[in-house]
């Protein structure tokens, strides 16, 4: 069977996004992480109302101007990731990446799929918050969220 996203127009999406066989690179090349998605919003209009990067995984809350660009913005950072890896894609063995998904467009790099869920109301949205700022501890990250500093919720001392 195949699974038909939902898009809802003036709606905010709660995405996840998460490496290959769990490979934790996203810390270790957040800059390139970054560069991704300030490309991806000169490409796309949307606005990133929470995320935490974790090691191997990603959670934020997006709301795009244009309910079927979430998608595309998705696709998008994937592929942008991508570009700033050249030096990790040639040490296949680090990333086991395979020749097949090698030749596709997310190399091997992300799941090919990824979670979303649309905010069905504001209690669905703070629940979601919470949940994103979080994530950090229920990972063992960290003891305190203001100690995670990949995430929209950390303030600088």
């Amino acid at each position: 069977m195949q699974y038909k996203r939902m898009y809802l127009n003036n709606h905010s999406y709660f995405l996840t996004l998460v490496t290959h066989r769990r490979k934790p690179i996203l810390i270790d090349n957040i800059e390139s992480l970054r560069c991704a998605f300030k490309l991806s919003k000169t490409k796309y209009d949307y606005k990133i109302e929470a995320i935490v990067i974790l090691p191997d995984h990603f959670h934020m809350i997006i709301t795009p101007k244009h309910s079927k660009e979430y998608s595309k913005i998705i696709s998008y950072i994937k592929r942008t990731f991508i570009y700033g890896l050249e030096p990790l894609l040639k040490e296949e063995s680090k990333l086991e990446i395979s020749n097949t998904k090698h030749r596709r467009r997310h190399a091997g790099i992300w799941q090919e799929r990824f979670y979303e869920h649309t905010i069905r109301d504001e209690k669905d949205l703070l629940k979601t918050l919470e949940y994103i700022q979080f994530n950090p501890i229920k990972h063992g990250l960290v003891d305190d969220i203001n100690d995670w500093k990949y995430s929209s919720f950390y303030k600088k001392p």
